[in-house]
This record gives structure tokens, sequence and C-alpha cells, in this order.
């Protein structure tokens, strides 16, 4: 698998019309579950159809199949109202990864697990769990190595064939109060860890040596500041990535979680 002229080959498909002026420069990979037992080609399908209304660039299937229906230079419709680190619109700066999993599940009272659209789901591939930004657990469906691996692969080659992209999030990240995919069932630790090339080691706890440390919006002294850790602090690394600068997610002074960037000489 390759990309030429931002588009994966093998993998591109009829191209969707729902998508917007040129994306340039991205910044952001937003992952997504599409609530469909469709497959890659049905939701593929389902994106090119004007009536959809929406579109992301690649759809990944529980198969391993790709498609890609948007241009990586175009931007997709896939973020909706969204906003992270203070920059609002998503889409004008991100390329959107549709997996398809069902995500929330139900267990109703003829005791079956099922979609919100009533399929019946295989229990075992149901896992009770709770999201971040909820209270209350709730079944969520896994997602399975053969789309792991798969969804590893592209993603390594749209992060090589985009170096201006500087950190991946979920939907919930970016639109909290609107959205929960791609849910708690998604390994996003374990995910970045396997995109950056260091297999399924567990997330990496470092400790802050400086005696204050500042979280930043972005990998460099440009960016605005989110708050401080203190020293002595712990926090895992959510993406060491090549250079001075490491993303982590740890609980900064005066309380408050939050996914910030660090500079990594101060993390021991």
């Amino acid at each position: 698998m390759k990309i030429t002229d931002h588009k994966l080959q093998p993998g591109w498909r009829k191209p969707s019309p729902n998508h917007g002026g040129p994306l340039e420069g991205p910044t952001l990979l937003v992952m997504h579950y599409t609530v469909s037992g469709a497959g890659a080609k049905g939701v593929a399908d389902y994106f090119a159809s004007p009536a959809a209304n929406a579109s992301a660039h690649i759809v990944v299937g529980r198969d391993g199949d790709i498609r890609q229906v948007v241009p990586f230079n175009l931007k997709a419709w896939h973020a909706g109202k969204s906003v992270w680190r203070g920059r609002s619109n998503c889409n004008d700066y991100s390329i959107g990864i549709e997996i398809d999993n069902w995500g929330r599940l139900m267990r109703t009272a003829d005791g079956q697990v099922r979609s919100a659209t009533g399929k019946i789901v295989d229990p075992g591939q149901a896992v009770e769990l709770t999201h971040r930004n909820e209270s209350k657990p709730a079944l969520w469906e896994v997602y399975g190595e053969t789309q792991m691996k798969a969804l590893v692969e592209v993603t390594r080659l749209i992060l090589a064939a985009y170096p201006t992209i500087t950190e991946i999030v979920g939907h919930d990240d970016i639109a909290p109060l609107r959205k929960s995919d791609p849910g708690p069932a998604f390994p996003m630790g374990r995910f970045t860890s396997l995109v950056g090339g260091r297999g399924d080691a567990p997330l990496l706890t470092r400790k802050v040596i400086a005696s204050r440390l500042n979280a930043r919006g972005g990998p460099g002294l440009e960016f605005d500041k989110l708050g401080v850790f203190t020293g002595g602090s712990l926090v895992e690394v959510v993406y060491d990535s090549p250079g001075p600068w490491a993303q982590v997610r740890g609980v900064i002074e005066g309380g408050g979680e939050v996914v910030a960037w660090v500079s990594d000489q101060f993390l021991a």
C-alpha cells in the first residue's frame, strides 16, 4: 500500500461529493467509529451519496478492508462542530478515519446484546466500560486484531506522507459534549504505541523532574500554555514523537486532567 497523489493505492475508490476545499498542512488525525455493520465498502458507498452530507477520508473495515473516498488534500466532512486546542472547525486541519464498529451496545429484555439499530451482536465482542466523559458503564463493541493491524498500517502511511500531523485524537476529544467515538473500547494508547513502532508495550509512565513543567497545546514554545505539571508528578506518554517534545496525559497544578505537550528533557 502507498499514497500517490493524495490517494491510497490500493484503496482509492469513487470519490465522495461531500467534501470542502483544499486541506493544506493537516495537523490532526481524528478517529471515529461508524455505528455500522456495513463493512468498509458499505460505509464508503454511503459516503459516496450526496444525501449522506458527511464523509471521512478513509474507512477501515472489521476484516481489514480499507476504502478511501476523499483525497488527503481535500477537507472531509467528519468532525462537525468541533474544537481542539482552542481552534474550531477541525475539518479545516484534520484527516478523518472511520473505523467500522457499532460503538455503544445495549442488552435488551430478551438477554441479547444489540446495536443501536437492533442488530444482534455476539456478546463475546462486547465489553463493559465507562466512557471518560460519562459516569456510568455501558457495553461497547471491541476492535478486532485484523482491523487494528490494517488501521496501524494505514496510519503509519498517513503520518509519513503528512509530517505536519502532530496529534492523534478521538471524535470524543474534539466534540466531547456531542460524540463518544471511538469510545472506551478503542485502545488509543496501544494504537499510538504500535503506530510509533513500540509494539504492544503499555503506556509509559514518566516522572516530571523539573520543579514546574509547562503543559502546552502543541510541540513547541509557540503553543499556548494549558497549565503546569508540578515536580515529581507522574504523566502517561500518549505519543513519544521524534524530537524534543512528548505528548502526555496527566493532572496539572490546581486539578484537572489534560493531554498536552511537554519538553522531553524534563521527564525521567
